[in-house]
């Protein structure tokens, strides 16, 4: 008995770490988010946040991207969206967006963190440009932008 004891722990010695490195999730970029005035200078002491890109890999190849959204002295009360300014074939044309996600209501101090989410895959050569927008000002299901009220949006500080 003992030595099949012995032997069990030794297997799982060795098996643990291998399971472990078999999935590997990997920070692969921060984003800052910023309220931006009508110039698209950041403006002091408004509206900001953070996006943590990650990937999902299984013994070295890429499963998944994903995306986790902090923000900060938003509108307190309101719901909001993440988007990526585009679609597969139109990136960075107006009035093109692709919802990421569910909307978040922000708390009463105008704070929300998103979950995970996960990143379709856009692979156009163009920089990709993610916003946190009024969820009222966006149809999620026809992938447009229903209404621009940049004041009230964070935008990326550097793209994608």
């Amino acid at each position: 008995m003992k030595k099949i004891m012995s032997l069990l722990l030794i297997l799982s010695m060795v098996a643990l770490p291998m399971a472990l490195a078999s999935s590997m999730v990997n920070i692969v970029q921060k984003v800052g988010l910023a309220e931006k005035d009508s110039n698209w200078d950041v403006v002091e002491d408004g509206a900001h946040g953070v996006m943590k890109f990650t990937t999902i890999s299984r013994f070295g190849k890429l499963i998944q991207q994903r995306v986790q959204v902090t923000v900060y002295d938003l509108e307190p009360k309101t719901k909001y969206q993440l988007i990526y300014y585009g679609d597969e074939d139109h990136n960075d044309v107006w009035n093109h967006a692709t919802c990421i996600g569910k909307e978040r209501r922000t708390s009463t101090k105008g704070y929300f963190k998103s979950g995970s989410t996960h990143i379709p895959e856009i692979d156009n050569g163009v920089d990709e440009k993610f916003w946190v927008v009024k969820a009222s000002d966006v149809d999620c299901k026809n992938k447009v932008m229903a209404a621009w009220n940049p004041e009230e949006y964070l935008f990326e500080m550097n793209t994608v």
